[in-house]
């Protein structure tokens, strides 16, 4: 884990970045700063809670491009879907969609967002005590006693609540959430894959207790999203803002840096 900060740290996110071309300054009244709530968490290769990673990476290049400045707050989840709901804060990110979220954020596309203009891929896995029979097909998830466990705020706790599956979101963090599996006071955890991944490979004692079931949950694209009211009094700012992030996500710059990034950090994943 320190070798991938290290690596994290060095990223030459001003490298990505390219000239602004005229057309691509912001209009005279629109905003020249936007402030992003991101979640106060270590997502590794993401983000991390100083604010090193590939989102800031993403975005720095994102910012130089568009002749933007990002501020970035660290939030708990909830605080920054708040913070966004009521315009404390002109966008997120890392977000992926629920119809919940749409109620609150603008993501590029509209009502059917757009996945060409995602920040990055990601999803959920499923957590059970090692003997158990519970299992996933892809669809049902059987051999389930008790709930399931989930992060608050989470998009995950959202869609299994939908389904139908009792959900317990009062574990502040994987690591609780899974302890709290490990003590059997739940009946699974859905855990976000890369997390998972990160904490396999701190090696932790609690986890001899668990398995990781092989189907993940869910794989989705995670974006940038806007507030609506920014979005609607400066659309063509917020259009390209999220072009703009399309373009670095392709960039050779950006490839090379997550095939660099994730190359530290995958080795056996269970995504």
């Amino acid at each position: 884990m320190r070798r991938l900060l290290l690596i994290l740290a060095m990223l030459p996110g001003v490298a990505l970045a390219r000239p602004v071309p005229p057309s691509a300054t912001p209009a005279d009244d629109a905003p020249r700063t936007l402030v992003l709530c991101f979640e106060d968490s270590d997502v590794l290769p993401w983000r991390t809670r100083d604010k090193v990673g590939l989102n800031f990476v993403m975005l720095d290049a994102v910012a130089a491009r568009t002749g933007l400045r990002f501020e970035y707050q660290g939030r708990p989840w909830r605080r920054c879907h708040d913070d966004l709901r009521t315009g404390r804060v002109d966008g997120t990110f890392g977000i992926s969609v629920t119809p919940e979220r749409q109620d609150f954020a603008a993501f590029p596309g509209g009502d059917a967002p757009d996945a060409a203009q995602r920040m990055f891929e990601g999803g959920y896995v499923l957590v059970r005590r090692r003997g158990t029979p519970l299992a996933f097909d892809g669809e049902r998830i059987t051999g389930l006693v008790g709930s399931i466990g989930a992060e608050p705020a989470t998009s995950i706790a959202q869609d299994l609540r939908r389904r139908g599956y009792a959900v317990d979101d009062a574990a502040p963090s994987p690591q609780a959430l899974l302890r709290k599996l490990a003590a059997g006071r739940i009946g699974a955890a859905a855990v976000g894959t890369d997390q998972m991944h990160q904490l396999r490979q701190q090696r932790h004692p609690w986890l001899i207790e668990l398995d990781v079931v092989e189907r993940p949950l869910v794989e989705k694209p995670y974006f940038l999203a806007l507030s609506k009211p920014l979005v609607a009094r400066h659309p063509e700012l917020a259009r390209r803002v999220w072009q703009a992030v399309a373009e670095v996500r392709e960039s050779e710059a950006y490839q090379g840096e997550l095939a660099r990034a994730r190359g530290s950090s995958d080795g056996g994943s269970p995504r």
